[in-house]
């Protein structure tokens, strides 16, 4: 992204600096160091070669379709299909029996469940075909599966294999409203629908000493906590050191990862012209998803991920306050995807209601390496959705400048909001501005200003203050009045290419001088001089806004002062200074 797309202030909306990932450490266990892997994938079952495998051969497919309880339905090989991309082959089956009429078919979520023939392992069930015949499925070798292990694999893998998708189940989503999950899965492209569910009673647990088995109903998650996020698939094979092979296709086809695996509670099959699917709950986290490959995910039984800490406090009118934590992922592109639904849908959850209002909002960050942390308030108007304004505006905006700074990790981050709202029009507007003085403004003398102010609907305040000429000032010269964020410098040095970010501290330095929209800024503007026969500009041109602000405010031409409303409206008067000998 050009600097000038970044720093360029167009109104209320403000553009903070971006650029590298931190993370939280979520469980004191056995965490996963990326070196668990052993160089060769041996499943605890044997092995049936594919190099063996013909037409017309009958196996058996183990899976969930409720509870947990694994069961299993025949099926036979159709054909061996070949292809160009990850995976290099796959095994087209049919189902068949009983079991596959009344659930209608191979289903979402059945990703990954083992086929077997004669109690050897052949690869799992990683693709179908919509509004087809669901008895038709696609199954991914063993041999090819056991390459996601191999973390150089998979570079020019492909998440969909044009007339074939993998079987994911829907994404699920809890502790968020119906819009917040939307907003997750059009953040992910659309990736699969998102539906709601109910979490186990006292939560999602954590499993240290988890058993599983080929055929169990397992899941990914993305956030996980008072707002949980992921999807249904199933376990492949395991080995004796409790490395595990899953979906038989990518969950998103990002290759190294940390994501949470967990043991999964399977509803019920839902019947569907478009393709069945299984709709599944997370019960306990029971391991690592290290690997995201094409031809499936793998990671270790028993090891856990880091993650990113999310703490929120909402606060409603009538002054009740309540207390959310969740983790999100500890990839910072991936986190900065899923956080915006899932902060839109909690507050949208936690206030019950969606439209007009006035927010207080505080935005802490902090992690290891970030000791002091970083904290912001502002306060927002929204005459439609204001929940959103300030997801959208004020949190995201300086999660993601953080999260990928391009100077240093954060890690672990914590990220905590406070939140209180009120239906309420807190707005203060900016009546009038006068100049009392303004035909006897000299250089070096104090100019009054007198700005007036009038809550929403209540009386009018006058507020007086005094601005200070500088020495240089000459000639035809403007007094501004106007609400924070309004009009607000843009960063001219750096969109003009004299100046650039060069350490985290100036970074933070360019988001702290950032305006705050409960603010009142009184300002003087006057000409600029160029440097005599270069025509290169000096002062503002060369300066960092916050540089800028830091002198002006010294040499007193600019005053700001808080309110605790929204501040709104803008007022220009133009003035003649004179020298003092009235020159």
């Amino acid at each position: 992204m050009a600097f000038n797309g970044l720093f360029k202030s167009l109104g209320r909306r403000r553009f903070y600096l971006a650029f590298v990932l931190a993370s939280l450490l979520v469980f004191g266990h056995a965490f996963f160091n990326g070196s668990a892997f052993a160089a060769t994938f041996v499943p605890k079952v044997p092995l049936f070669p594919l190099s063996e495998l013909k037409p017309g051969m009958q196996g058996e497919v183990v899976t969930v379709v409720k509870g947990l309880e694994r069961v299993s339905f025949p099926a036979e090989v159709v054909s061996i299909i070949p292809s160009q991309s990850e995976p290099k082959s796959l095994i087209l089956i049919r189902a068949k029996g009983p079991l596959v009429e009344k659930i209608g078919g191979i289903a979402a979520g059945m990703s990954g469940s083992p086929f077997f023939i004669g109690g050897k392992l052949v690869g799992a069930i990683g693709y179908g075909w919509e509004f087809s015949d669901h008895n038709l499925g696609l199954v991914t070798p063993i041999e090819e599966m056991t390459k996601a292990l191999e973390r150089s694999s998979g570079a020019n893998g492909v998440v969909k294999h044009g007339f074939y998708e993998g079987k994911n189940a829907p994404m699920i989503a809890s502790g968020v409203s119906r819009r917040g999950a939307e907003r997750i899965s059009d953040d992910l492209k659309g990736r699969a629908e998102v539906l709601p569910f109910d979490l186990p009673q006292g939560g999602i647990s954590v499993d240290y000493n988890a058993k599983l088995n080929p055929g169990d109903s397992v899941g990914v998650l993305l956030a996980w906590g008072d707002v949980t996020v992921g999807a249904t698939g199933t376990l492949t094979a395991l080995d004796d050191k409790g490395n595990f092979l899953a979906f038989a296709h990518p969950f998103l086809n990002r290759g190294d990862v940390s994501f949470p695996l967990t043991r999964s509670w399977v509803h019920e099959v839902i019947p569907s012209i478009r393709s069945p699917f299984k709709l599944g709950s997370p019960l306990s986290i029971v391991g690592v998803v290290s690997q995201d490959r094409p031809q499936a995910i793998a990671g270790r039984v028993g090891s856990f991920p880091h993650g990113v800490e999310v703490s929120v406090k909402f606060t409603d009118e009538s002054g009740k306050s309540t207390s959310k934590r969740f983790q999100v992922v500890n990839d910072p592109f991936l986190m900065n995807r899923v956080l915006p639904g899932a902060l839109l849908g909690l507050l949208d959850d936690l206030w019950g209601r969606v439209g007009e209002g006035t927010g207080y909002i505080s935005v802490k960050i902090e992690g290891k390496g970030f000791t002091e942390g970083f904290s912001r308030k502002n306060v927002y108007f929204s005459d439609n959705d204001i929940i959103g304004q300030i997801v959208n505006q004020e949190i995201m905006r300086l999660v993601s400048s953080l999260s990928l700074n391009r100077f240093k990790e954060i890690e672990p981050m914590g990220i905590h909001v406070e939140l209180q709202v009120t239906r309420k029009p807190e707005i203060v507007y900016i009546e009038k501005l006068e100049i009392p003085n303004k035909d006897e403004a000299k250089k070096g003398q104090d100019l009054d200003v007198h700005v007036t102010l009038r809550n929403f609907r209540g009386e009018p305040e006058v507020k007086k203050l005094k601005l200070k000429v500088p020495e240089r000032a000459a000639g035809l010269c403007e007094v501004v009045v106007r609400g924070g964020g309004i009009a607000e410098p843009s960063q001219v040095s750096l969109m003009s290419g004299w100046r650039a970010i060069t350490s985290f501290d100036e970074l933070l330095s360019e988001i702290k001088a950032e305006e705050s929209n409960n603010q009142v800024i009184v300002e003087l503007l006057y000409g600029f001089l160029l440097e005599e026969g270069g025509g290169m500009p000096l002062d503002e041109n060369y300066e960092l806004v916050s540089e800028m602000k830091k002198r002006r405010m010294e040499e007193g031409t600019f005053k700001v002062f808080d309110t605790n409303y929204y501040v709104e409206g803008l007022l220009r008067r133009t003035l003649t200074i004179q020298n003092i000998e009235g020159n």
